[in-house]
């Protein structure tokens, strides 16, 4: 909310987009029985609107309209579109070790705050590095902090390393890792990965890159409060008010 009028419309439109595909990651059933196929179709639908925005407008979906738009307006490029799609379709089929699942949240998330801060003016290649960053390490704490739900709905957002650490096979079933230990231990993977990935230095003399990597601070507050944070939906008091406070002082 931080953000120029102009720019918050589109920002609104890439988390819209966002959500979208971590639904496609949701199976109907079992991964183990079905394979990831259903999520795949849902994934290319969305490949096909961004090689031919004509196809969102013809569906009538509403998200797939907005993305059309901002593809159309020249607003994000289409590149950066399919790299969120490819950080979901990494999902899918299962991550194989943590390189790849760095690249999958920088990918995602970290995509969309870099794109953020393209439609603010940022050009350099540094700054936008690091706000994708800010933006990768806002997810990995947010899955800090649903963990247990994103496991219930089905999905496996989660290197195959870290299920060998704790006892499972590449393809175990989202609800194994609710045994004994096993969110405590994950958690405290999660937290080790996303203080790796935040930004040293949040500040910046950009103005531009201060407003984009507005995510960090509640990044920063869910990683530094570790396990304790898992399974907390709702956010308290507190975090809005460090939002708040960060972005009067980035404006």
């Amino acid at each position: 909310m931080f953000l120029p009028p102009k720019v918050r419309a589109c920002a609104f439109v890439l988390i819209a987009f966002n959500y979208e595909l971590s639904r496609a990651t949701v199976l109907p059933v079992s991964g183990s029985l079905t394979g990831p196929m259903a999520g795949l179709i849902r994934l290319q639908w969305w490949r096909d609107v961004i090689a031919e925005p004509a196809r969102g407008i013809q569906a009538r979906h509403d998200v797939a309209v907005a993305v059309a738009g901002l593809l159309r307006q020249e607003r994000v490029a289409a590149e950066a579109l399919l790299s969120l799609v490819d950080a979901r379709e990494t999902e899918l089929y299962r991550v194989p070790d943590q390189a790849a699942w760095r690249q999958m949240m920088l990918g995602g998330s970290g995509m969309v705050q870099r794109m953020v801060a393209g439609l603010l003016g940022e050009a350099d290649e540094a700054v936008l590095a690091t706000v994708a960053r800010s933006g990768a390490a806002f997810a990995v704490g947010a899955l800090l902090r649903h963990l247990p739900g994103v496991l219930r709905s089905g999905r496996m957002p989660l290197p195959v390393e870290v299920l060998r650490a704790v006892g499972l096979e590449s393809d175990a079933e989202p609800g194994d890792l609710f045994g004994p230990g096993r969110l405590e231990s994950v958690s405290s993977w999660l937290r080790q990965e996303g203080l790796a990935l935040l930004p040293g230095r949040l500040e910046s003399q950009s103005r531009t890159s201060r407003l984009a990597m507005l995510p960090g601070v509640l990044a920063a507050r869910d990683l530094r409060r570790g396990t304790a944070v898992a399974g907390e939906v709702s956010r308290g008091i507190g975090d809005r008010l460090a939002v708040a406070i960060a972005g009067l002082r980035r404006r």
